[in-house]
């Protein structure tokens, strides 16, 4: 049964095809992804407790990921158990990713594209098209699409959603809680200002009244988001 998902590499060792990782990287909607070196994919150090996470299909997965591209006939057929193993490639590469980009090259890489403005920017009007970065809510894949991708703001703090017309969800656990932040403390020269204009609230051309504008400045804010109780604090 494993001949339909080794031939995606024996099939592909062309050197005109791509390896698997630059193809996943090249699909609609994945432009925020990187590609991970190869050494690291290859460092079972860095791979700790993610066979545990993805499961059975964890060794074929990994194969593939370090394979070349599936060809066009094996992905026109949905009988095969390719799909599977590409279901399960995605997520062990989605978490391989996470950690990936927390290291120097990795965060190197996440620069590159950065300062190409590969992200985005602030849908906020006096963030003057900040460029965002992505982050997760949540360090754990979610089988219920309840962790999707956000993007996060340096200029004024905030998180957005981040919306694509037709696209496929992405699970923020592939970026993870800690890449948007830890990216601003090593690269400090990338701190935006704050934002230096306020958007002021006016009826008929009049300010509206501050003590209603206090009232509203002092209700109290929950942290957010919350880390569940149930939630296992990462071993890497």
């Amino acid at each position: 049964m494993q001949e339909a998902v080794l031939s995606s590499s024996e099939e592909g060792s062309s050197l005109d095809e791509p390896t698997w990782v630059s193809w996943f990287c090249m699909l609609r909607n994945h432009e925020f992804f990187c590609e991970v070196d190869p050494s690291f994919l290859q460092d079972r150090f860095n791979l700790y407790g993610l066979k545990e996470l993805v499961g059975p299909l964890y060794s074929e997965a990994m194969t593939m990921i370090l394979g070349y591209a599936p060809t066009e006939k094996q992905l026109s057929d949905p009988t095969q158990r390719i799909h599977k193993v590409l279901d399960t490639a995605r997520i062990l590469y989605g978490l391989i990713h996470a950690r990936y980009i927390l290291t120097a090259q990795g965060l190197s890489d996440m620069k590159a594209k950065y300062k190409a403005h590969e992200f985005g920017s602030c849908p906020r009007t006096l963030c003057d098209k900040q460029t965002v970065l992505p982050v997760g809510l949540s360090d754990s894949v979610s089988n219920s699409g309840e962790n999707p991708l956000k993007l996060f703001c340096a200029r004024c703090q905030e998180l957005y959603d981040h919306n694509v017309p037709g696209g496929n969800y992405i699970d923020g656990a592939f970026f993870g809680t800690t890449f948007p932040h830890l990216f601003l403390q090593t690269f400090r020269e990338l701190r935006p200002p704050p934002p230096t204009s306020k958007y002021v609230p006016r009826v008929f051309g009049f300010k509206v009244h501050k003590v209603q504008e206090q009232q509203q400045n002092q209700m109290p804010r929950e942290e957010w988001p919350k880390r569940p109780k149930n939630e296992p604090v990462s071993d890497w």
